[in-house]
This record gives structure tokens, C-alpha cells and sequence, in this order.
């Protein structure tokens, strides 16, 4: 039995917040996070690169922008 991955048409870069196509991009990382996708390899790097503090920076400008693009309704995790 295969297992069905979806994966979304569209995400953002978490560094510089570009949209881009997962299905199309050649740079990624993987954490206890999940997946992350990247336009360019400078992005990565700064990514790979840096330490926890930044990444929680980079992941609270990457939701601000997911809350005002994709969540109409605002569930609960869009809080």
C-alpha cells in the first residue's frame, strides 16, 4: 500500500516569504517541524544557519502572513 502525500499547489519561503511551488522547488529542509521550502539556496542557508531564536522569528513572520492570506474563518489554530 502506497501512502498518499498532498502536497499544497502553493507555500512560502519561511526567510524571505516569497510564494513559491513545492512541487517545483529544488531547495528543502526537514525538521521536527516538517518539510520546509525554500526559493534559493542563500535562503536555505540562512535557514540551516540559524539558531533558534531567528528560526522563531522566521516562523512568526511566516504565520502572520499565512493568518492574513489563508484564514478567513480563523479556526483555532489560526489564532
Amino acid at each position: 500500500m502506497t501512502e498518499n502525500k498532498t502536497v499544497p499547489e502553493t507555500v512560502v519561503d519561511p526567510v524571505c516569504g516569497k510564494t513559491i511551488d513545492p512541487r517545483k522547488v529544488q531547495f528543502t529542509a526537514k525538521d521536527d517541524k516538517g518539510t520546509h521550502y525554500f526559493c534559493s539556496d542563500k535562503c536555505l542557508r540562512r535557514f540551516d544557519t540559524a539558531d533558534a531564536k531567528t528560526k522563531k522569528g522566521f516562523w512568526e513572520r511566516y504565520t502572520d502572513r499565512l493568518k492574513k492570506t489563508h484564514c478567513t474563518q480563523t479556526p483555532p489554530e489560526c489564532r
